[in-house]
C-alpha cells in the first residue's frame, strides 16, 4: 500500500513566507508616457517604442518628435526593459550610432520625473515618460506601461 505524504505545516509555512518575501521585493511600477497638456499628439504603442529607440523621428501627423529621456533612473530602466524590450545600454548604443552618423539629435536627458515634466510641458512635440504617481496637470498621459520591477 502506497501512502501519500502531505507537506507538513512547517514546510507550507516556509514556502508561503518565501513567496511573501519574493513578492515584497517586487514593485508594480506604473509608467506614464506623457506629452504637453496642450499637445494634440498621439501615437500607438509600437510607434512610441520606435520613437524612444530612435527608429521613428516624426509624430503620425509628420511633426518632428522631441524625445525626453531619464534612462539613468529606476523608472527609466524599467521603461526600457519592460516597454521597449531592450536594456538602457542597447538603446543608448542605437542612439549613439544615429547621432554620430548625423542622422538624429539624441534625446533630451533629464534626471527626474520633475525635470521630464518641465521639459515636455515646454514643447508640444515632446514625449517623455514618468512614474504614474508623478503625473500632474502640466502634462497629459497618452499611454500607460505596467511593469513589475525589483524594489531597490
Amino acid at each position: 500500500m502506497i501512502r501519500s505524504r502531505k507537506p507538513s505545516t512547517l514546510v507550507r509555512l516556509a514556502t508561503m513566507s518565501a513567496l511573501v518575501v519574493l513578492l515584497a521585493s517586487m514593485v508594480d511600477a506604473q509608467i506614464s508616457i506623457v506629452v504637453a497638456k496642450s499637445s494634440t499628439q498621439t501615437a500607438s504603442a509600437s510607434e512610441l517604442k520606435l520613437m524612444f529607440t530612435g527608429s521613428k523621428f516624426n509624430w503620425p501627423g509628420g511633426t518632428k518628435v522631441v524625445v525626453v529621456d531619464q534612462s539613468e533612473s529606476t523608472v527609466g530602466r524599467a521603461f526600457y526593459e519592460k516597454f521597449v524590450g531592450k536594456s538602457v545600454s542597447q538603446v543608448r548604443s542605437e542612439w549613439n550610432k544615429l547621432v554620430l552618423s548625423g542622422q538624429a539629435i539624441g534625446p533630451r536627458k533629464c534626471a527626474s520625473d520633475e525635470a521630464v515634466k518641465k521639459s515636455v510641458a515646454e514643447n508640444p512635440n515632446a514625449v517623455g515618460f514618468v512614474a504614474t504617481s508623478a503625473l500632474d496637470e502640466s502634462v497629459k498621459e497618452i499611454y500607460r506601461v505596467i511593469a513589475f520591477v525589483k524594489n531597490e
